[in-house]
């Protein structure tokens, strides 16, 4: 009897331990599967995307505007022969800081500059967007700003190229953005490549690639050229990184202009803003950009950033408070615009989609 009381007993705690066992192995397995879940749902959400230009927009960097930072240039005729995008009020303006701080010359312009700036981050953010920034340059610059993050970095598919810029003061702005790059390496679902050194100086053989030049429209990528940034060296670059899949196609542009998107606005698949005299051959371009609904501006417009805007979706963009006749327009066609003030598009060749690259949109 004894005996027959052990197995008893002995089957029971088997049993429990069993139970047990289960139990837990199916907790274990619980808690695996939620912290799978949980990792997948985060890896869908940090990853690099940019398909076209007007999906909803989902993660950016933006640049930042230093105080107390701008060394002005000598501004005399071979500044200008260099920068022929900077329209002459422009130059007139930094005449007369010319060899200073820009802040010395213009403390209330500088303070500006950086709140709207960060006015701009806040709309941007109120919007549901994730914002990136910059680092700090850690030493005075000449004639460079932080706050165009689109030329050093450049987003097409599941591709984020950190470019080389053409001017060598806007060189030093590409070390900024290491600490995002290494971000997105490590963390995100997606490639972070860099594009091969080039020589100091300008030599023939650098190959320049600059963001406000690009537009991703699908597998389709519209380059601009006007000799003032990205190179055919660049596009041929881009064209062999992006493989046969996508078709680069080389924009001509005027020479008064610095970057396709200083020109051109996509709003969505059918839509935009554009300055066609600053191609030069409209008509020669690929029918995917001739055939859209365009509001058109005057050159002069387009030269302090008319068509410059950022598109949040195919529905909304955000567009600089100065052109209200544009706006007007571009609400006529069924677009929600949101006006920010952005005086520094004035003077530094830059306006607001200068001043993004999208990580991610939809």
């Amino acid at each position: 009897m004894k005996t027959l009381t052990t197995l008893k007993t002995l089957k029971k705690l088997l049993f429990v331990s069993l139970v047990g066992l289960i139990t837990v192995s199916t907790l274990s397995f619980t808690i695996e599967n939620k912290r799978m879940e949980k990792k997948n749902k985060q890896n869908k959400e940090m990853k690099i995307q940019n398909n076209n230009e007007w999906n909803q927009l989902e993660e950016v960097v933006i640049g930042r505007w230093v105080t107390g930072s701008f060394n002005v240039p000598e501004v005399d005729k071979s500044l200008a022969e260099f920068f022929p995008y900077i329209p002459d009020a422009a130059m007139d303006y930094m005449k007369k800081a010319e060899n200073k701080v820009l802040s010395d010359t213009y403390p209330e312009d500088d303070k500006r500059y950086y709140d709207e700036q960060e006015n701009f981050v806040k709309k941007v953010e109120a919007l549901g967007v994730k914002v990136h920034r910059p680092d700090v340059i850690e030493f005075p610059t000449l004639g460079t700003t932080q706050c165009y993050s689109r030329d050093p970095i450049v987003t097409i598919g599941n591709k984020f190229i950190i470019t080389n810029l053409r001017s060598e003061t806007r060189r030093m702005e590409t070390p900024s953005y290491r600490r995002i790059a290494l971000e997105l390496a490590d963390k995100y679902d997606g490639e972070v490549i860099s594009m091969p050194a080039n020589e100091a100086g300008y030599p023939e053989e650098n190959a320049y690639l600059e963001g406000g030049d690009v537009f991703v429209d699908g597998m389709d990528i519209y380059v601009g050229v006007s000799g003032n940034a990205s190179n055919q060296k660049g596009i041929d670059f881009l064209q062999k990184e992006l493989g046969s899949a996508y078709t680069v196609h080389t924009i001509p542009l005027e020479h008064h202009v610095l970057h396709l998107d200083c020109a051109l606005m996509l709003i969505n698949e059918k839509q935009g803003v554009i300055c066609k005299e600053d191609f030069i051959d409209f008509d020669a371009l690929p029918e995917g950009l001739k055939n859209r609904e365009y509001v058109e501006v005057a050159s002069e417009k387009a030269q302090i950033m008319a068509t410059n805007g950022m598109v949040i979706n195919s529905k909304t963009v955000i567009m600089i408070e100065a052109f209200p006749e544009v706006i007007s327009q571009v609400r006529d066609m069924g677009i929600e615009v949101i006006e920010v003030p952005f005086e520094k598009a004035n003077y530094f060749g830059g306006g607001l989609r200068c001043s993004f690259q999208p990580i991610r949109r939809k």
